[in-house]
């Protein structure tokens, strides 16, 4: 006859090897941030499928993408994030967007508190975005003509995926001044406890 489990035996009674022990659970996200080594950076590469949200240009609401970041913070303590990539819509081909940008704050963080104004260079180029369902999306440039343009805007102003990309750095530069900022911003919960999810934050990482 098969013994009966006691509910207050350790794992091990329950059919577990005792040699197996569970995942290390993630830390918080300051914790996380704190342990970063200087010079951190990261590349990433994202699709979006009829997915992409929260990304409206010129009065043009997005629904597709596909984007390559670089994003890091220096010895110093100054933050860089680089993008570049499509954006289109499945239902207005003709509104496709190729660019450039990129997003700088410099150092040290006392001098630019966290989450205020972003200096901006972007250049990008209008044309038709066609979707192969092997080789991705195509883009053909309606013409020649590149805008290019140097801007500043304050944080809530950016792209959300912009946000997300740029408070990991600003948490990386500086954690518990950042925590604070969003916690005083009330945005902790979107832009710094999200990345206790994020298994891949806050660590060098090429994709």
């Amino acid at each position: 006859m098969t013994a009966w489990i006691d509910p207050h035996d350790s794992r091990s009674s329950w059919d577990r090897d005792p040699e197996e022990s569970l995942p290390d659970r993630i830390q918080p996200t300051v914790k996380r941030a704190h342990d970063v080594s200087l010079p951190f950076q990261y590349r990433e590469q994202r699709s979006f499928d009829g997915t992409l949200s929260d990304v409206e240009v010129d009065g043009v609401e997005y629904t597709s993408g596909e984007y390559v970041v670089n994003a890091g913070v220096t010895n110093q303590r100054a933050l860089k994030l680089h993008v570049r990539g499509l954006l289109w819509r499945d239902d207005r081909p003709e509104s496709g967007r190729r660019f450039k940008l990129q997003i700088v704050r410099g150092a040290p963080p006392t001098e630019t508190v966290p989450y205020g104004e972003y200096e901006i260079w972007q250049r990008y180029q209008f044309g038709y975005v066609t979707v192969d369902p092997i080789d991705g999306p195509n883009f053909d440039p309606s013409d020649d003509n590149k805008q290019t343009e140097r801007t500043a805007s304050p944080f809530g102003a950016l792209q959300k995926p912009l946000r997300l990309h740029i408070s990991e750095l600003e948490l990386v530069r500086n954690p518990s001044f950042a925590k604070y900022r969003l916690t005083e911003r009330d945005e902790w919960e979107e832009y710094g406890a999200v990345f206790r999810w994020r298994a891949d934050a806050f660590k060098h990482r090429a994709e």
